[in-house]
Protein backbone atom coordinates (compact mmCIF):
# COMPACT_ATOMS: atom_id res chain seq x y z
CA UNK A 1 0.00 0.00 0.00
CA UNK A 2 1.49 3.39 -0.51
CA UNK A 3 -1.18 6.04 -0.52
CA UNK A 4 -1.80 8.94 1.94
CA UNK A 5 -3.48 7.58 4.35
CA UNK A 6 -6.80 9.19 5.40
CA UNK A 7 -9.33 8.92 7.39
CA UNK A 8 -12.87 7.00 6.71
CA UNK A 9 -16.23 6.55 8.59
CA UNK A 10 -16.67 2.82 9.18
CA UNK A 11 -20.70 2.04 9.92
CA UNK A 12 -21.82 -1.36 11.16
CA UNK A 13 -25.28 -2.76 11.16
CA UNK A 14 -26.89 -5.75 12.46
CA UNK A 15 -24.55 -8.80 12.73
CA UNK A 16 -21.55 -6.68 12.07
CA UNK A 17 -21.95 -4.16 15.17
CA UNK A 18 -22.75 -7.44 17.68
CA UNK A 19 -19.12 -8.56 16.28
CA UNK A 20 -17.01 -5.60 16.38
CA UNK A 21 -18.91 -3.65 19.19
CA UNK A 22 -19.67 -0.58 18.24
CA UNK A 23 -21.92 1.33 15.64
CA UNK A 24 -19.87 3.57 13.76
CA UNK A 25 -16.26 4.58 14.08
CA UNK A 26 -13.58 6.73 12.17
CA UNK A 27 -10.81 4.19 10.98
CA UNK A 28 -7.60 5.11 9.30
CA UNK A 29 -6.91 3.81 5.85
CA UNK A 30 -4.59 3.60 2.53
CA UNK A 31 -6.94 4.76 0.05
CA UNK A 32 -5.28 1.59 -1.63
CA UNK A 33 -6.85 -0.72 0.92
CA UNK A 34 -10.46 -2.35 0.23
CA UNK A 35 -12.83 -3.03 2.51
CA UNK A 36 -12.21 -6.67 2.67
CA UNK A 37 -8.47 -5.95 3.97
CA UNK A 38 -9.46 -3.27 6.34
CA UNK A 39 -12.20 -5.53 8.08
CA UNK A 40 -9.55 -8.55 8.26
CA UNK A 41 -7.36 -5.84 9.54
CA UNK A 42 -9.70 -5.05 12.82
CA UNK A 43 -11.24 -7.93 13.22
CA UNK A 44 -9.25 -11.17 12.11
CA UNK A 45 -11.77 -13.58 10.86
CA UNK A 46 -14.08 -11.55 9.92
CA UNK A 47 -15.80 -12.94 7.04
CA UNK A 48 -15.31 -16.64 8.94
CA UNK A 49 -18.29 -14.97 11.35
CA UNK A 50 -20.33 -13.07 9.24
CA UNK A 51 -21.03 -14.50 5.80
CA UNK A 52 -23.14 -12.78 3.12
CA UNK A 53 -22.99 -9.27 4.22
CA UNK A 54 -22.55 -6.39 1.79
CA UNK A 55 -20.45 -3.38 1.51
CA UNK A 56 -20.80 0.45 0.60
CA UNK A 57 -18.66 2.99 -0.16
CA UNK A 58 -20.62 6.60 -0.05
CA UNK A 59 -24.03 4.70 -0.50
CA UNK A 60 -23.23 2.52 -3.59
CA UNK A 61 -22.52 -1.35 -3.03
CA UNK A 62 -19.12 -2.36 -4.44
CA UNK A 63 -17.68 -4.70 -4.51
CA UNK A 64 -15.38 -6.47 -1.32
CA UNK A 65 -12.13 -5.49 -3.15
CA UNK A 66 -12.64 -2.45 -4.84
CA UNK A 67 -10.14 0.59 -3.33
CA UNK A 68 -11.26 2.36 -0.97
CA UNK A 69 -9.90 5.52 -2.53
CA UNK A 70 -11.70 8.67 -1.70
CA UNK A 71 -14.61 7.45 -0.22
CA UNK A 72 -15.85 9.60 3.38
CA UNK A 73 -18.04 6.30 4.56
CA UNK A 74 -17.78 2.40 4.31
CA UNK A 75 -21.00 0.77 5.68
CA UNK A 76 -21.28 -3.13 5.97
CA UNK A 77 -24.66 -4.41 4.91
CA UNK A 78 -26.54 -7.79 6.62
CA UNK A 79 -28.01 -9.97 4.32
CA UNK A 80 -31.56 -8.79 3.42
CA UNK A 81 -34.25 -11.39 3.26
CA UNK A 82 -37.68 -10.97 1.11
CA UNK A 83 -40.02 -12.54 -0.24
Amino acid sequence: MGGEARTVRLLLFAQARELLGFRERSIVVDPEETPHQLLERISPGFFEKILGARVSLDLEYCSWDCPIGEAEELAVIPPVSGG
